[in-house]
C-alpha cells in the first residue's frame, strides 16, 4: 500500500461538474458526525454534497459500490473513535464524473482525537496503468489480497452452477475476530492491518486447490471450500491454531460458523447468512470453537421473524397479559408487595413466555412500548383495586435500559398515574443491574427525577452483573432484589451462602431494604432470615398469579406496610463507620479506647470492625484481620458467654449503655495462648428485625485482676503464718483509750 498522499484541499467527486479534481479533502466533525466539504479558489460548493455522510454520496451517485463505501465507512468510524493521535493512507477504486473507474489514495488524520478527521482523496491513476493488474485491485481487498464481497459472492454462485457437487459436498465458512476493535485502539492502526494481513496468509497456506477465499468486511472471512469430509474439521482447528498465535499480549480469539450445501441451491449471500447464524450460537466462547448450522437454528430463526411480525397486532389486541407474584415477610407471613410479570396470550401458540419475546423487544425497540403498556395496565388494575375496596399493595414494574434513557421516560409515567389517579407510592420502578452499568451519573439524573415525584427505585437481579459494588457505590436506589443464583448449585453451596450473608451485611448498613426473588425452597427462606433478609418472592410462597386470583389473596392476606429496614438509634449515622473520610471514622480510629462495631443476630456476634487500639489493648500479636475471621463467640468458656450476652439482651432491652467484665482466651501463632479479663462498655446503635448493631469500647484489666490476686494471696497467707505462729495483732484507739484485738 502507498502512503504518499498529500494534504490537498479541493472538492469532493460532483458528478454533475463531469469531471473529478486530482485531490480532494473533507473534514469529519467526530463530536457531531458531520462533514464539511471544502473548495478553494472561485470554484462554488458541490450541492449535492450538503446534509449527507461522505459514504452515503460515494454509494448513492455511484462513485463506488456498496461494499467500498462500507468499508470507507468503517475504516472512519474506527480512526473517529481512537484516543491518539493517527495517520492512516489505503486505496480505493473510484468512478470519475464520466464513470470510469480510477484508483485514489486515501488518507486519514486524525491529529486531535475526538474532535475531527480530516480525509485526503488524490489520484493515483497514472500508477495502475496496467489492465490486468487494474481489473485485479478492482476484484480483490488491497491489503490483504483475498477477494472483495461481491467478485466472491459470483465465483461462488458460478461455481455452484457449473460443478453439481456443490450442491451437497462444499462448506461455507464465516469468522471474525473477537474484540478486533480492541487491538486497533491498544495497539494502533498498523498492528490491527498487520493482524489482518496474518489471517490471510494463514487462509491462503491452508486453502485447499479450487477454495474462494474473502474478506467479507472489516475483520470479517469467508472461505467457500470443497471439503466436507471428516478432514475439514482438522483443517479448521489448524486454521485456528495458527490464527491465534499472532504475538499480542491481549490474545487473539475467533471462531467459526460452517454451513454444509445440501441438494437444495442457495445463494452465497443466504450460505453466508446461515454461517454467521452458526457462529452467533458460540462467539465469544472458550470451549466451543467451531459450530455448524441446523434446522433448529432456522427454526429459531424464523420464530423472531414471527414474533416481530405479530408484536404490533397483539398489542392493540391486547394479547399481552399481567400476572403478579406476590412478595412475603418471611418472618412474619405478611404480604409486602407484588410485581407485575407479562404473558403473551396468543391465539395460534398458546402463552408465549417472555424468555422467548422479551430478548427480540430489546433488540427491536418495541420493549418499550411493552414496558408503557404493562405500567398502565398496572394503574388501571391499581385504579379498580381502589374502586372495588381491596386493599392497596405496592406492585413494582420492569424497565429496561431502552426506557429509562427515554428524555421523556418520567413524564410519561407521570401522565399514566395522573390519568388513573393513582397515589404515587404504590408504584415502584424496577431496573436490571446491567441495564445501569456504565451510565451511573445518566441514571442517577433519571432517579432523581423519580424521586422527586415520589416514586420507589428498585434494582433486579443484583449480584448476576460484574459491578455490583460499584452499583451500590454510585446509584441512589431505594430497595434492591437479590439474584438467588447465589444459592444455586453452580455457584458452589458455601461459598455463594457466604457471599449472600455478607451482601445482605452490608446493605442493612447501607440502610438498603432488600427483596430475595426466586425462592423455591424452606430451606433457602430460612437461610434468607437467618442472615437478615426477610422479605421473598418464590414459588415457595406463590406462582404468578392472573389478576382476579390475586386480587382475591389481597382481599384475604394480612398485609405489612412497608419494608424493614435498619432502624438507627438516637443520631448516629451509621454507615459512616466505614466512610474513611468521615468524623466518626477519625474519632473511632484515633480519638477513643479500644472501640469495636459488631452484629447480633439470633445468638451468633460478628465483628466488622476494630481500631488499632482495640488491638492492642487484646495483645497477643493479633491484626483486625485475625478478628474479623474468627468465631467472636470462641474465646468465651460457657460461663464468660453467658455473662457477656445477658449485657447485650440488657442493652436491647434498655437501649442504654452496659457493662461487664469477661475472661477470654485468645490464641496466637506469635504469643502462644494467654487468658485475658476485658471490661467492655456496649451501647446499641442499631437494628433491624432480629439483627442488632453494637458500638463496643473495651479496656484490658488484665493487670489489676492479677494485682488483686496477689494482694488476696499475699493476706492469706500473712494470716495462716501468724495463725501457725499464735501471734496476735492489736489495732489500738487512743481517743477511747481501748483496744481490739485484730
Amino acid at each position: 500500500m502507498g502512503h504518499k498522499g498529500e494534504n490537498l484541499t479541493g472538492e469532493i467527486p460532483d458528478r454533475s461538474a463531469k469531471r473529478y479534481r486530482e485531490s480532494a479533502l473533507v473534514t469529519y466533525d467526530c463530536r457531531s458526525g458531520t462533514f464539511a466539504y471544502r473548495v478553494t479558489g472561485t470554484e462554488p460548493r458541490s450541492q449535492t454534497a450538503e446534509g449527507r455522510p461522505l459514504w452515503q454520496i460515494l454509494e448513492e451517485e455511484r462513485y463506488s459500490d456498496k461494499q467500498t463505501a462500507e468499508a470507507f465507512r468503517e475504516k472512519l468510524m474506527e480512526i473517529a473513535g481512537m484516543n491518539m493521535p493517527c495517520v492512516y493512507f489505503t486505496e480505493y477504486p473510484l468512478r470519475d464524473g464520466q464513470g470510469k473507474c480510477r484508483w485514489y489514495r486515501v488518507g486519514f488524520i486524525c491529529s486531535e482525537p475526538g474532535r475531527c478527521v480530516n480525509i485526503t482523496f488524490t489520484d493515483i491513476g497514472e500508477e495502475v496503468f496496467d489492465e490486468a493488474h487494474l481489473k485485479r485491485m478492482l476484484e480483490t481487498d488491497p491489503l490483504t489480497g483475498l477477494m472483495k464481497r461481491e467478485t466472491f459472492c459470483r465465483a461462488v454462485e458460478s461455481l455452484s452452477v457449473s460443478d453439481d457437487a456443490a450442491a451437497g459436498g462444499y462448506a461455507m465458512i464465516f469468522f471474525d475476530i473477537v474484540h478486533f476493535k480492541a487491538v486497533n485502539d491498544i495497539f494502533g492502526t498498523d498492528e490491527g492491518d498487520r493482524l489482518l494481513r496474518h489471517i490471510a496468509s494463514v487462509i491462503n497456506e491452508l486453502a485447499r486447490e479450487g477454495d474462494l477465499t474473502c474478506r467479507f468486511g472489516s475483520d470479517r472471512f469467508t472461505i467457500f471450500t470443497h471439503d466436507a469430509g471428516p478432514g475439514l474439521e482438522e483443517r479448521i482447528e489448524r486454521m485456528l491454531v495458527r490464527i491465534e498465535s499472532f504475538g499480542l499480549p491481549i490474545g487473539i480469539m475467533c471462531s467459526m460458523g460452517v454451513y454444509m450445501t445440501e441438494e437444495t441451491r442457495l445463494s452465497a449471500e443466504l450460505m453466508i447468512d446461515r454461517a454467521i447464524l452458526a457462529q452467533s450460537v458460540i462467539k465469544g466462547s472458550y470451549m466451543q470453537r467451531f459450530s455448524y448450522y441446523n434446522e433448529e437454528l432456522r427454526n429459531a430463526m424464523l420464530t423472531e421473524q414471527e414474533i416481530t411480525g405479530m408484536m404490533e397486532n397483539a398489542l392493540r389486541k391486547k394479547n399481552f397479559v399481567l400476572c403478579y407474584q406476590p412478595q412475603y415477610n418471611h418472618h412474619t407471613g405478611m404480604l409486602v408487595g407484588a410485581e407485575a410479570l407479562v404473558r403473551w396470550k396468543n391465539d395460534g401458540r398458546g402463552m408465549i413466555q417472555p424468555g422467548t419475546f422479551v430478548p427480540i423487544f430489546e433488540k427491536n425497540g418495541f420493549i418499550t412500548k411493552l414496558d408503557m403498556y404493562v405500567f398502565e395496565e398496572v394503574c388501571a388494575f391499581l385504579r379498580r383495586c381502589m374502586k372495588n375496596g381491596v386493599p392497596m399493595v405496592p406492585v413494582s414494574t420492569n424497565f429496561s435500559r431502552h426506557d429509562i434513557f427515554q428524555p421523556d421516560f418520567v413524564e410519561r409515567l407521570e401522565s399514566v398515574r395522573k390519568r388513573y389517579k393513582v397515589p404515587v407510592e404504590f408504584l415502584r420502578v424496577e431496573i436490571t443491574e446491567s441495564s445501569i452499568r456504565g451510565n451511573s451519573k445518566m441514571t442517577n439524573e433519571v432517579i432523581s427525577k423519580l424521586h422527586e415525584h415520589g416514586y420507589i427505585v428498585e434494582m433486579d437481579d443484583f449480584g448476576s452483573g460484574y459491578s455490583s459494588l460499584n452499583v451500590l457505590k454510585d446509584i441512589e436506589l431505594d430497595i434492591v432484589k437479590l439474584d438467588m443464583l447465589f444459592l444455586s448449585e453452580e455457584a458452589g453451596g458455601n461459598r455463594g451462602g457466604t457471599i449472600l450473608s455478607s451482601v445482605v451485611r452490608m446493605l442493612k448498613w447501607l440502610g438498603t431494604p432488600m427483596i430475595a426473588e426466586g425462592v423455591e425452597t424452606v430451606e433457602q427462606a430460612d437461610f434468607l432470615r437467618s442472615i437478615g433478609c426477610d422479605i421473598i418472592q418464590g414459588y415457595l410462597y406463590a406462582k404468578p398469579l392472573p389478576e382476579a386470583e390475586y386480587m382475591e389473596l389481597v382481599r384475604k392476606q394480612a398485609i405489612e406496610t412497608r419494608l424493614p429496614q435498619l432502624e438507627v438509634i438516637d443520631k448516629f449515622d451509621v454507615g459512616n463507620f466505614w466512610d474513611p473520610k468521615s468524623q466518626e471514622t477519625l474519632i473511632f480510629n484515633n480519638y477513643v479506647g479500644g472501640a469495636a462495631i459488631f452484629s447480633y443476630c439470633n445468638g451468633k456476634l460478628e465483628i466488622l470492625r476494630v481500631n488499632r487500639k482495640y488491638l492492642q489493648e487484646v495483645g497477643m500479636n493479633l491484626s483486625e484481620k485475625d478478628f474479623l475471621a474468627s468465631d467472636a463467640f470462641s474465646v468465651f468458656d460457657e460461663e464468660n458467654r453467658s455473662v457477656y450476652v445477658e449485657m447485650l439482651d440488657e442493652a436491647i432491652l434498655t437501649m442504654e449503655e452496659q457493662e461487664c467484665e469477661t475472661w477470654r482466651h485468645y490464641r496466637s501463632g506469635v504469643c502462644g495462648e494467654a487468658k485475658i479479663c476485658i471490661r467492655s462498655n456496649v451501647r446499641m446503635i442499631g437494628r433491624c428485625g432480629d439483627n442488632y448493631l453494637f458500638y463496643a469500647m473495651i479496656r484490658s484489666v488484665r493487670q489489676e485482676k492479677e494485682s488483686d490476686r496477689r494482694n488476696a494471696g499475699r493476706e492469706k497467707r500473712c494470716e495462716e503464718a501468724g495463725e501457725e505462729a499464735d501471734t496476735h495483732y492489736w489495732e489500738y484507739d487512743n481517743a477511747h483509750a481501748g483496744a481490739h484485738t485484730v
